[in-house]
């Protein structure tokens, strides 16, 4: 320790006896013999006082200083300084030893003792700068380091860096300048990095950015490396002129040791904090030694186990806080990383599935040290799944199958089908008048009475059968293998079907109100010839529409003539646009008369479509198709431009007419333009709004009547009358109707058709006139064709009437010639009036 024994930092482990001592070429454990490193030299009579000055400084959180002589190889005995601090978050002594008395001092090393300097007399000051560090840590040492090497070496510029990456660094102390980060490139340290040693300049060349590093700065770099020999900072100093301590590196490097010690520690440190925060995330961490016995856990782990984090320390994750059958689920033989999927046992009892990572930790020498283990609870994630999978496959409102479900359901019973030679049957059920139910009531009523008819429909179902919601209040049945024998299938599917309408059709108790709905059924059965599982759906839905026109409330099986029937729809629905745009729909016009005199009061405008060489297409074949769709809008808006444009032509032509009646559909009136299409055509055609009356359906009202009565209301102030039309045939309401700005009630011809043959249609008509008179409205009979109907309307004090006894509708050439005969007829008439 001779040579060690000047001018070095010296660490002392209380609770190991150990010493660390370290000068300028070294850092190492001291391993000889005696209490300390110095026992060799130091004088026996110094030996008390040392140890009491060690005891010192563990007793106390203030530095200490101890003076004391070493003999050296001349037999002579040198004053030396001992300067140290008990550091408790180390459990740790640590100081310096310094020669006070310098000169021709054998113990220095032999190029410093070759380069005297006048400054050499000042090592007491590097005496007192150690004493001064040696309480220090962090970067109060750096602080303090920086602060006093200016004011011992008169520096005019000190700072300490860490290098951050490549090309920047970060100071952490400076004394002179004001200084957080700077990029290396360009910087005097640049060679120092470059090289791995010390240097000093001159300045020649002011620094772009850095006025401080002025030419004729002194500049001295000083590399402080890790053990490994990596570059982790530097230590600079500016002289204003040359360096006054010769030897400065070799005292410098007296104190890089305790520089790169403190640097590391402040960069664990700063990986301690982020361990700290990585470790403390919302995933659960284990760490456990080799056996699985468990070392540490993070808050998370409890609050995912339920778990106390210290009452698990200590047990083996596989026999104390998991235990199975199985194990963990994995064995880590290899060094390797694993991950799945487990299912874990929480502290309450039950299971739940959890995500692991399972990271080994090797030693330096290879083996397994330590298991991490990295987890989260995935139950809500496994929910969220199964909650997607029912989305996927399962009607949300009602829990049945969902059309994704049947097409898969459907496509292996009809396979099945086919191999096993059994014959099925697939059911489409559609609800009757469910839409007025849901636009009268809300579609919170519409909700409840779908779910009703989904417990209903499952009391019917077998085991085996599908049951399914395709949307809407559309619903089907799946019934696989009823029979061998197509007959009996039949036979059975019609008997369900049967069923299952007076199921649906039993009144429902909703609110204090009882509701009735019922079911058209469309049967298919499977499998058949040329038949394929894309056709049971289209197959099903077609006998449904078969049903739906036979009156409602029944069955239908498919059979070809229904497929033509389907292909027809599909044919106009695809040819409806272009006859609107190619100019092939046109409009007739019908007579309205007075019921009593016959004279003519009015012309409703009726629709009709006349196909290039083909013949006419009733308007109750292909308006239902564009109802079904936005196009009715379109076309209603035609027929409302075209109808207005000829009322004027005839007025301009001297044709006159009392009166122009236009159909608007529901979805045409609620359009959100309606009434500005209403001005548009006015506009444009000259139309005077006295004579055009608006002729809508009772269906207008429902589940919109505030918007109804807004729009007729401005509309009316305009000077435009609106009649209801089908009155009686729709789902009336009474209180809607006294608050309608109507005109007019025009009677459905299903009532006036059977005159006088039905009783009751004779009283229905007879109650609606009563009442329209106690109302104020105009009365019009639509599909009056018999004299006997007339004359029992003029009887009930009908106002007007229309149809085949007077005229049916004509296109616009003949309804001219009807109306001049009209014109001529009652001129006539007047005139022998006159005579008489």
């Amino acid at each position: 320790m001779k040579q060690q024994a000047t001018q070095m930092m010296w660490f002392y482990d209380p609770g190991q006896g150990q010493w660390r001592v370290s000068d300028h070429a070294s850092n190492q454990l001291w391993q000889g013999e005696g209490a300390h490193p110095w026992s060799d030299n130091l004088d026996p009579a110094d030996e008390v006082g040392f140890a009491e000055f060690l005891s010192r400084l563990q007793q106390g959180d203030k530095p200490g200083q101890f003076i004391g002589h070493l003999q050296g190889e001349d037999g002579q005995a040198h004053h030396f300084l001992w300067c140290g601090q008990y550091l408790p978050e180390q459990a740790l002594c640590c100081g310096w030893v310094s020669p006070i008395e310098v000169n021709d001092h054998p113990f220095l090393p032999a190029q410093a003792n070759d380069r005297r300097s006048p400054l050499r007399v000042q090592d007491p000051l590097l005496a007192q700068l150690a004493q001064a560090l040696s309480a220090k840590t962090g970067l109060e040492f750096f602080n303090t380091l920086v602060d006093e090497l200016a004011l011992i070496l008169n520096a005019d510029t000190v700072w300490l860096a860490e290098r951050g990456d490549a090309a920047s660094l970060r100071v952490l102390a400076s004394h002179g300048v004001d200084l957080d980060h700077y990029l290396l490139a360009g910087m005097p340290c640049q060679t120092l990095y470059e090289k791995g040693q010390a240097c000093t300049l001159v300045l020649e060349a002011p620094v772009s950015g850095h006025p401080w590093l002025a030419p004729g700065l002194t500049y001295h770099g000083h590399p402080l490396c890790d053990r490994h020999g990596q570059t982790l900072g530097h230590l600079a100093l500016l002289f204003s002129g040359s360096v006054a301590l010769p030897d400065l590196a070799a005292v410098l490097t007296i104190f890089s040791v305790r520089m790169v010690a403190e640097l590391e520690r402040l960069q664990s440190e700063a990986q301690l904090r982020l361990s700290a925060v990585a470790f403390e995330t919302h995933e659960g961490i284990i760490i456990t030694d080799p056996d699985y016995k468990v070392l540490r856990v993070n808050h998370a782990f409890s609050q995912i186990t339920g778990f106390s984090s210290q009452a698990v320390l200590g047990k083996r994750l596989s026999s104390d806080l998991w235990p199975s059958e199985g194990g963990l689920g994995y064995e880590l033989d290899h060094l390797s990383r694993w991950q799945g999927e487990t299912m874990r046992r929480h502290a309450r009892g039950h299971g739940y599935p959890q995500w692991e990572i399972v990271t080994p930790v090797q030693d330096d020498k290879g083996r397994i040290s330590h298991f991490v283990i990295c987890f989260e609870d995935i139950s809500e994630r496994k929910a969220a799944e199964r909650r997607i999978q029912d989305l996927a496959y399962y009607d949300e409102l009602t829990g049945l199958p969902n059309r994704r479900q049947l097409h898969e359901t459907l496509a292996q019973t009809f396979m099945a089908a086919s191999r096993d030679h059994l014959v099925g049957a697939l059911l489409f059920i559609d609800l009757d008048h469910f839409k007025t139910i849901n636009d009268s009531l809300g579609h919170a009523a519409g909700d409840w009475l779908l779910k009703e008819v989904a417990a209903r429909l499952k009391r019917l179902v077998r085991q085996g059968d599908c049951l399914a919601r395709l949307g809407g209040d559309e619903f089907v049945l799946l019934l696989p293998s009823l029979s061998s024998s197509p007959p009996q299938a039949e036979m059975q599917a019609d008997l369900i079907a049967e069923r299952l309408i007076g199921e649906i059709a039993a009144p429902y108790r909703q609110g204090g109100q009882v509701l009735h709905i019922g079911a058209s059924v469309g049967i298919t059965l499977f499998p058949g010839r040329d038949q394929g599982v894309d056709d049971l759906l289209k197959q099903a839905d077609t006998a449904m529409y078969q049903a739906k026109s036979a009156g409602r409330k029944t069955r239908r099986f498919f059979d070809a003539a229904m497929q033509h029937q389907a292909d027809r729809r599909l044919l106009i629905h695809n040819e409806l646009r272009s006859a609107l745009t190619g100019g092939e729909l046109m409009l007739h016009y019908q007579p309205q008369h007075l019921v009593e005199g016959g004279d003519l009061i009015g012309v409703e405008a009726l629709i009709r479509w006349q196909p290039p060489g083909r013949a006419l297409v009733s308007p109750a074949e292909f308006i239902p198709i564009a109802e079904e769709t936005d196009l009715i809008v379109d076309i209603g808006n035609w027929v409302l431009h075209e109808a207005c444009s000829q009322y004027v032509s005839w007025e301009e032509n001297g044709i006159h007419i009392p009166q122009l009646s236009v159909n608007v559909s529901a979805k045409q009136f609620h359009a959100h333009d309606f009434v500005e299409c209403i001005h548009d055509v006015l506009a444009q055609t000259g139309m005077d709004p006295a004579c055009l009356n608006l002729e809508i359906t009772e269906s207008v009202v429902l589940g919109h009547a505030e918007d109804t009565i807004s729009k007729m209301t401005e509309l009316k102030q305009l000077g435009i009358s609106f009649a209801i039309d089908d009155f009686g045939a729709g789902y009336s309401s009474l209180s809607y109707l006294k608050r309608l700005p109507a005109d007019e009630l025009k009677i459905d011809r299903s009532f006036i058709q059977d005159i006088p043959r039905d009783g009751d249609n004779m009283a229905i008509v007879e109650a609606v006139i009563a009442m329209a008179r106690h109302m104020g409205f105009n009365v019009t009979a639509e599909g009056v064709e018999s004299r006997q109907q007339l004359e029992f309307l003029r009887a009930q004090g009908c106002h007007f009437y229309q149809g085949y006894l007077a005229s049916k509708p004509l296109p616009v050439p003949y309804l001219e010639r009807y109306v001049k005969r009209m014109a001529g007829k009652f001129e006539t008439r007047n005139s022998i009036a006159a005579e008489l």
